[in-house]
């Protein structure tokens, strides 16, 4: 099993005048963060966020379809998300809370009934005003001058709340450590011990589980695990108020794993970073247009895919697994663009990173030969 550790509330105390001067260093941070919100479970230190839109419509991608290319809504996704993160962690280690930020206008009553039903850590939350606004200086009405304009300016918006504003507001919110889903990522096995404690034992300021290839920086990760207060504390947190400042979020459609990559890379060593593997993870794009890229056609995986826990499966048992996989995709021609082996199946961009000659392979070889979880937890 995984080490345990005590929390020492100092840590969050000593950070608490950095937490102050990033809400009030702008103008558009001037109220305090959801007052009249309770905490879910009470003092609790950690949390498991997602940020979920509700309809059948994406603000980037358009009507959401799954593999087969039929219609989907934003609620079909968050409901089987939380389904494999209650049985496969949060029901073993409920002392976390989870919350579902959302922008698009609140889910209905009976949608709201059914997701908190025997989960008394879950609550919603909008993201409104200061927390959901463009920087000073920057109109709407200039986003079809901005690089990839494709991307909405709610996409944007995303982009600066994962990447700048999140740790402030859950700072203020008395939080320590924040694991981000997803509601298309799926946890498909137990991850048996607490990923908190673990972070905090071994002294862990940020995890992941997938790598994945991102632009700039060469790769970024997939399913995240933070200590907020690194994000709060100087050179990281001068960096991210730089990259604020410059706009390149949303002039540059700079993305929030690539700015996380950057920060983690500059100021992080080796072994303050944990690449799990323990567990079985699901995080996969699905083409929505005719094609996406040379190789990838409508319907098939675009980016991501599933990474196969260690010591989860026989291989006998992950081959039925991944042949269910690739049967999502049978008929939208995939052949070229969909992989499947004894440790992924999915899209060309995570498997690049185990190639000798890309960019992340000698990285991760590094942080593999410092510490992972594949021998400890299992």
């Amino acid at each position: 099993t995984a080490p345990v550790a005590s929390f020492d509330g100092r840590r969050r105390q000593s950070n608490e005048h950095l937490v102050t001067e990033m809400i009030h260093r702008d103008s558009t941070f001037q109220t305090d963060v959801s007052s009249n919100v309770i905490k879910a479970n009470g003092n609790q230190t950690d949390v498991i966020v997602y940020l979920a839109q509700f309809s059948e419509f994406h603000s980037s991608y358009g009507f959401q379809k799954d593999s087969s290319k039929g219609s989907i809504t934003g609620v079909t996704k968050l409901s089987k998300s939380l389904d494999l993160l209650y049985q496969h962690y949060v029901e073993d280690f409920p002392l976390c809370d989870v919350i579902i930020f959302y922008t698009d206008g609140p889910p209905g009553n009976e949608t709201i009934s059914k997701l908190t039903r025997n989960r008394p850590q879950l609550q919603f939350r909008e993201l409104k005003g200061k927390w959901w606004t463009l920087p000073h200086g920057l109109r709407a009405i200039e986003r079809f001058k901005w690089n990839r304009p494709a991307f909405s300016v709610g996409y944007r918006h995303m982009i600066r709340w994962f990447a700048i504003l999140i740790w402030p507001y859950l700072a203020k919110e008395g939080y320590t450590h924040v694991m981000r889903m997803d509601d298309d990522s799926y946890l498909h096995s137990k991850i048996k011990y607490n990923i908190f404690d673990y972070m905090r034992a071994n002294k862990k300021k940020y995890g992941f589980r997938m790598p994945v290839m991102e632009e700039a920086v060469g790769y970024g990760y997939d399913a995240l695990i933070d200590e907020i207060d690194f994000f709060l504390t100087p050179p990281a947190s001068l960096l991210l108020d730089l990259i604020d400042q410059i706009d390149i979020i949303y002039k540059q459609r700079t993305g929030d794993l690539v700015i996380h990559s950057t920060v983690v890379r500059l100021f992080l060593r080796p072994d303050q970073i944990q690449y799990f593997q323990d567990f079985t993870y699901e995080h996969m794009t699905v083409c929505r247009k005719k094609k996406c890229g040379a190789w990838v056609n409508t319907g098939c995986p675009q980016n991501g895919g599933i990474a196969r826990g260690i010591g989860v499966y026989t291989d006998t048992e992950w081959y039925a697994f991944s042949n269910e996989v690739r049967d999502r995709f049978a008929g939208n021609s995939c052949d070229g663009s969909l992989l499947n082996t004894l440790d992924f199946v999915g899209a060309e961009d995570i498997r690049y990173c185990i190639k000798v000659n890309s960019r992340c392979r000698p990285y991760m070889e590094l942080l593999l030969g410092i510490h992972n979880t594949s021998n400890e937890t299992t």
